[in-house]
């Protein structure tokens, strides 16, 4: 169903990659077209086109290399200028865009930011343009998430799928013969795997930049869904929110299990901790996986498992991300030619081999790189058992980041109880689902 409140249910997502069983696609053309055929319906952009992303990771930037270059190629009229602004401080700089009228041609658009980004007035509605090109895969949930009243907003570009990378050695010499299933076997492995006097942590737990995304996912663990999808009502019980919180933080706190520089530890500081053999576990998603088997020698040293699963649901999410057309565009021809290039299969398939993302295209689902490496095989099972879409209601990541994060972070430097972060976080929530409830009825 078209997205209302960003809602994608697991086994249409399912339909959307293509997986049964294995890596297969499903319901897909017989190829993705390409960029030349959308040219013989859309005139060939020329001229200058400004884009926005958010990659600062290595294999990441190699990736995005590979599809600048490949557009390049399909596109020779068409002058890429690429400005990479971090995640940070994206939402910052894209309302100055959308206040000063000005902005890129095509910028990214995660699913979770959609409901923010279409509300500010700054993404265009780009419903002509994806009607036009043969591309287009309509019936899949990846696309239906950024149809809005029937609107569409953005052009795929992969999935996020969450999982846990996890020393496989380090837990066998501890005797642990699997990565843990369950909070509870993943809070005992986490104690057993630390020695605070070696320096050495169970968990690289990513209370610093970016880890505000966390925190929502632990409290649908212990709670269920936090919100009505359809409503927007507040439904997370205040005792289930504040369990959750008091497993985050105790990792910390009582188990000693996370390093002590918790709160300064991004995505980089996780990662450097983990290649350097200080923790054991980290969770992210399948974007690292070339970066780990670089550092780490997969089946010996290091696996990939399926996120924990908490006392009501899972602690993973899948999410898909896309490309938009910035409303009032100099050059919306060309940002639009080079948003539904990489909604091409070709261009997906040199996006994963550079990380591990995996594709929103159903042609590019086939790739060798997915079916020749059994890891791959955890995200997918994930997807068929229990993972659910992230949440994108509006002011969701705002909430996430600017309430969950800071909260967390007292209670982690012992600042402030637990009991009083809980009901800070819990109280913001209800104070936003109350207004977009107010906003969805009048």
């Amino acid at each position: 169903m078209e997205n209302q409140v960003g809602d994608l249910d697991r086994r249409s997502l399912l339909k959307a990659v293509g997986v049964v069983g294995a890596a297969t696609a499903v319901g897909a053309t017989a190829a993705t077209p390409s960029i030349a055929a959308a040219k013989k319906l859309n005139t060939p952009g020329v001229g200058d086109v400004s884009y926005w992303n958010h990659f600062t990771g290595a294999d990441e930037r190699k990736g995005f290399t590979a599809v600048t270059d490949g557009f390049a190629k399909a596109s020779p009229k068409i002058k890429l200028a690429v400005e990479t602004i971090t995640n940070d401080d994206w939402m910052t700089k894209y309302v100055a865009s959308v206040t000063a009228k000005s902005g890129p041609d095509a910028l990214m658009m995660t699913a979770p930011r959609m409901g923010d980004m279409v509300k500010l007035g700054g993404v265009a509605d780009i419903s002509t343009y994806a009607k036009q090109w043969p591309g287009l895969e309509p019936t899949t949930e990846a696309q239906k998430a950024f149809i809005v009243k029937g609107k569409t907003y953005g052009i795929p570009v992969f999935t996020f799928v969450d999982w846990l990378y996890y020393r496989k050695d380090l837990l066998e010499a501890k005797g642990i013969k699997s990565a843990p299933k369950t909070l509870a076997e993943f809070r005992d492995t986490a104690i057993a795997l630390s020695d605070p006097s070696k320096g050495l942590y169970g968990f690289g737990l990513r209370g610093g930049s970016g880890g505000g995304g966390f925190i929502p996912k632990m409290i649908h663990a212990f709670n269920g869904p936090i919100i009505n999808w359809r409503t927007l009502n507040r439904t997370v019980d205040f005792g289930a929110l504040r369990d959750a919180i008091a497993f985050w933080v105790n990792l910390s706190l009582k188990d000693k299990a996370v390093p002590p520089t918790v709160t300064g530890d991004g995505f980089a500081q996780i990662f450097q901790a983990f290649y350097s053999g200080k923790t054991a576990m980290v969770a992210h998603h399948t974007g690292s996986f070339v970066t780990v088997g670089q550092n780490w020698k997969y089946g010996t040293q290091v696996e990939t498992a399926k996120m924990p699963q908490g006392p009501l649901a899972t602690t993973g999410v899948f999410s898909p991300l896309a490309n938009a057309v910035f409303k009032g565009a100099k050059n919306p021809d060309g940002g639009f030619e080079f948003a539904s290039y990489w909604g091409s299969a070709p261009a997906q398939g040199a996006f994963l081999k550079a990380t591990g993302y995996i594709p929103t295209a159903s042609a590019a689902i086939n790739d060798s790189f997915v079916t020749d490496n059994p890891q791959f095989k955890v995200a997918f099972d994930a997807l068929k058992t229990g993972y659910y879409n992230d949440y994108v209601f509006p002011s969701y990541t705002t909430w996430a980041a600017n309430t969950c994060l800071p909260e967390v972070q007292k209670a982690l430097n012992g600042t402030q109880k637990i009991e009083v972060s809980a009901k800070n976080i819990y109280d913001e929530l209800g104070r936003i689902c109350k207004l977009n409830a107010k906003n969805r009825t009048s």
